[in-house]
């Protein structure tokens, strides 16, 4: 029976027990996990050698010589093989918006394995909804992790039909304890009421670092000033010295003798006696009581500029930033943080192209505040579905906003457009011209406004390597 089972266990009708072990511990890795029908196959697509290169177009580039940003015509999984020599463990982050599994759209991504499994028939309901897509998705993870620095980061724009699936399977690509969160981004302020159950508001952004590590996310900044209280009930007794001139207060002129002061709920002893005069302490203050900082913090505080105040004879001090360190975002994205919906960045595409050539991209804003969250202004950004060209956007705004030199590479297949759209109408005939025109429009714009910053791209194609010689970046 278990050489019936497994014969490559026994050799010579011995039974070889290190070999069994093996086979036994392959199979129980194979089972474990998401499992769909042409999974292995669509592994190995990611271990295969591409049969394509990387060709210059210097007549589609801008700037060809000096540009570090590359814009690539073709298939993203030869793409992605090809980067590989280049740089590997050189990205900072990867923004992807696949195409998503609605079942109202044809899939394009008909890569080498389907062929191989298309004779196997689906072997339930999940099988013929999911199994594609997953196979599509599979081996560009695999590669896009390899790009990635050890602190670099991906985010994949996802709705509702592949989150589940694909929460598991980059669980397995970058392994659960490298998983951050689910981010919910409010597509709509006016979704469409096509559902029985409930109107489609958000979509959702999934988010692994290659190596989580201990760093904060950095998301927006409080710009209004307000003024906080310095004392916190549960902590314990200490001593703040504030400096002289430094503490504004209401108090009328002259010296306040040291004693005990406070509030109802707050005891504070003044050690030493100070002095005021033209709303301010011109003797430092030395207090007791419980405070929320330390010294250090006190004075560090005041070094950024943090206004302190003491404004009544009762002596509670309370502070006032006109700026904040950025907080950690919430898992919340919307307009309360500076994101745009997908209306907003329609209408924005619309202006810039003269037309409404792309459906539901994806406003800048959203790919700016993900990228913030560790940002690096020297980075390299990727986007392996590229689409309209909103990463691209992006990384030059957030250049412009800085004066960083971070690069971006973006992927895009030439995908035929229908005869029956706006963007056929329009000139365009495939999905890649309409990315290039943009990242050529927004060469214009910025190089006209901000000339030293780098919004030129080399354009590359993929052909065939009989037909190619090789290029190196």
């Amino acid at each position: 029976m278990l050489k019936k089972k497994h014969p490559k266990a026994f050799f010579n009708d011995e039974l070889d027990l290190k070999k069994l072990d093996e086979i036994l511990q392959n199979e129980n890795q194979i089972k474990s996990g998401l499992q769909w029908l042409g999974k292995e196959a669509s592994k190995n697509q990611a271990l295969s050698k591409s049969n394509f290169k990387l060709t210059p177009n210097p007549e589609k580039s801008i700037e060809f010589n000096s540009s570090e940003n590359i814009f690539i015509e073709g298939d993203n999984l030869d793409a992605l093989k090809l980067l590989q020599e280049d740089f590997t463990e050189r990205i900072k982050a990867i923004y992807i918006d696949p195409p998503y599994n609605t079942g109202s759209e044809s899939f394009v991504y008909t890569d080498k394995f389907s062929s191989a499994k298309s004779s196997q028939k689906p072997e339930n309901h999940f099988e013929s909804i999911h199994s594609n897509w997953l196979s599509m998705i599979y081996p560009r993870l695999i590669l896009g992790r390899k790009l990635l620095r050890n602190d670099g980061l991906i985010f994949v724009s996802i709705d509702d039909h592949e989150l589940a699936n694909l929460k598991l399977l980059m669980d397995e690509v970058f392994g659960e304890e490298n998983y951050i969160e689910i981010f919910s981004w409010v597509k709509s302020e006016t979704p469409a009421n096509l559902s029985r159950k409930s109107k489609k508001v958000v979509e959702y952004v999934l988010c692994y670092q290659k190596l989580k590590d201990k760093s904060k996310f950095k998301g927006i900044k409080k710009t209004s000033p307000s003024s906080n209280g310095l004392l916190n009930q549960s902590n314990a007794i200490n001593i703040l010295t504030f400096p002289k001139n430094k503490v504004t207060t209401r108090i009328p002129d002259g010296k306040i003798p040291k004693g005990n002061y406070g509030t109802d709920k707050y005891t504070i002893e003044l050690l030493e006696d100070t002095e005021v005069k033209a709303g301010f302490f011109i003797k430092k203050v030395t207090l007791k009581a419980k405070f929320k900082w330390t010294q250090p913090k006190l004075d560090e505080e005041i070094k950024k500029g943090t206004f302190i105040q003491i404004p009544t004879i009762k002596l509670s001090p309370s502070y006032e930033k006109l700026s904040y360190d950025e907080e950690v975002p919430p898992n919340l994205i919307n307009h309360k943080v500076g994101v745009d919906t997908n209306e907003t960045a329609s209408k924005e595409l619309q202006a810039m192209l003269g037309a409404k050539v792309f459906d539901f991209p994806k406003p800048p804003s959203l790919i700016k505040y993900l990228l913030g969250f560790s940002d690096d202004s020297e980075g390299i950004f990727l986007d392996f579905f590229a689409g309209s060209g909103a990463t691209a956007q992006a990384v030059l705004e957030m250049n412009e906003k800085d004066l960083g030199k971070r690069k971006y590479i973006c992927v895009q297949l030439p995908e035929t457009i229908k005869h029956n759209t706006e963007a056929y109408r329009n000139g365009f005939r495939k999905i890649s011209e309409i990315t290039h025109k943009r990242l050529s429009l927004l060469h214009k714009k910025h190089k006209n406004s901000l000339p030293k910053i780098d919004s030129g791209f080399k354009y590359f194609e993929l052909k065939e390597l009989e037909n190619q010689g090789t290029f190196v970046f």
